[in-house]
């Protein structure tokens, strides 16, 4: 990586674009459920748990391949991985489209765990450090990611809306949304193909060390651990609130089904402005720092949902403090892997601690779900959810926690530093 840079080209631009579109679309037949949770239960014929089984098991084949992914990224080069990952998911979400049986669902919700995850995560996580090399900035290339990402999910969640307002029956308008996620998910595979393809480019991203030697590497390292359980408790909020907003909108705030379904969309215009702040702050004050206060802004948020009073009136007041909060977590989201560099991961290593990172890091999907689908079986919705909500705020505050020891060790750091100069 010590080779000159010939700046931020029109290639590389390609590039960016097709890493932050692709990086939306490919999880949204699995997360549309933010949206169309209702429409995915009737589609499929499916319970609240079962449903939250089959995202269980999405999440179980990704805290699997995780790992083994991060390595993969550091010895393949990202223009196979992401085609690869592109048209894998674009085909198990064709045949999620034909809405088959529970037992076939676990299988395509499965195999989507897999292609987004193994061949994917870390090699998106990788090639973005690299960007960070020519925007001036780790921590702001990552918030670039998130914020692209989030303004390709702007433009295509407000088009999959207005298809789904326009189905025939909210099965069928399902229909249509995930077929534009099958086409978009088709042309980012093949344009991958095409666009990295750069030879020098990737033997940068192939790492040299033996696997064992990757992999002990990173286990060594205390900081990566702490970097884990911070993203553990940093996910849990931004994954599990943000699944079940359309839900609670209606059940606890009397909104519309298309109001409803429409929050994520509202939200996803916001969402941006966190991600480039965020980008912009950690560099500024550190990725670990930047990644503390987007967390207590969520925690803050999230009390306040709890306090609101469940009638009709409230709907608007909630969906404002629904869209502050999204602001949040487009800055926590977008600085995940920020700490990083102030732990002194190298690019070589990237991919494996990337892996090792989203294992733990994003584990709550495992469980929370089933939780969360339990509660909404067995009691009232308001109570379930305030009850949710209030985990989710256990784990925003671990989150802070872990985030501070971070911070901790960079001012030892700096100390140190500063005493040998």
């Amino acid at each position: 990586m010590e080779k000159k840079k010939s700046g931020f080209t029109g290639k590389a631009l390609i590039q960016f674009i097709i890493l932050c579109v692709g990086a939306n679309v490919i999880y949204m037949p699995v997360f549309c459920r933010s949206s169309y949770y209702d429409a995915l239960l009737e589609a499929f014929q499916v319970t609240n748990t079962q449903f939250a089984t089959l995202f269980s098991t999405y999440t179980l084949l990704t805290l699997l391949t995780y790992f083994f992914g991060g390595v993969l990224a550091d010895k393949c080069a990202p223009r196979y991985l992401l085609a690869i990952s592109y048209l894998g998911t674009a085909a198990f979400t064709f045949w999620q489209m034909q809405f088959p049986s529970f037992g076939m669902a676990l299988i395509i919700y499965g195999g989507m765990g897999v292609t987004t995850t193994l061949t994917f995560w870390s090699a998106l996580i990788k090639a973005t450090r690299q960007f960070g090399q020519l925007v001036g900035g780790e921590s702001k290339a990552l918030g670039a990611l998130e914020g692209g990402r989030a303004v390709a999910g702007m433009f295509v969640s407000t088009f999959c809306v207005w298809l789904f307002a326009r189905g025939a029956s909210q099965v069928m308008g399902l229909k249509s949304v995930l077929m534009v996620y099958f086409v978009v998910m088709v042309f980012c595979g093949i344009g991958a193909w095409f666009v990295f393809n750069d030879e020098e480019q990737a033997k940068e991203a192939v790492a040299q060390e033996s696997l064992p030697k990757l992999v002990m590497e990173c286990l060594k390292n205390k900081y990566v651990w702490i970097c884990c359980l911070t993203v553990m408790g940093a996910y849990a909020m931004t994954s599990t609130l943000g699944g079940y907003v359309s839900s609670i909108g209606k059940s606890c705030f009397s909104l519309s089904v298309v109001v409803a379904a429409m929050i994520p969309t509202i939200t996803s215009y916001v969402r941006p402005i966190g991600s480039f702040a965020g980008g912009f702050f950690g560099d500024k004050l550190g990725g670990a720092r930047a990644l503390r206060v987007g967390v207590l802004g969520l925690v803050i948020t999230s009390l306040i949902i709890t306090v609101l009073p469940s009638v009709p009136a409230m709907g608007i007041p909630f969906i404002i403090i629904f869209c502050i909060s999204t602001i949040f977590m487009g800055a926590v989201r977008g600085q995940f892997y920020a700490p990083l560099r102030e732990i002194g991961i190298p690019m070589h290593l990237s991919g494996t601690a990337v892996g090792l990172i989203a294992t733990l890091g994003y584990s709550p999907d495992l469980f929370l779900p089933l939780i969360t689908g339990r509660l909404l079986d067995t009691m009232d919705p308001v109570t379930a959810y305030k009850i949710v909500i209030y985990i989710l705020i256990a784990f925003g505050i671990f989150s802070m926690l872990m985030a501070t020891v971070i911070v901790s060790h960079v001012k030892k750091n700096d100390k140190a530093k500063q005493s040998v100069k």
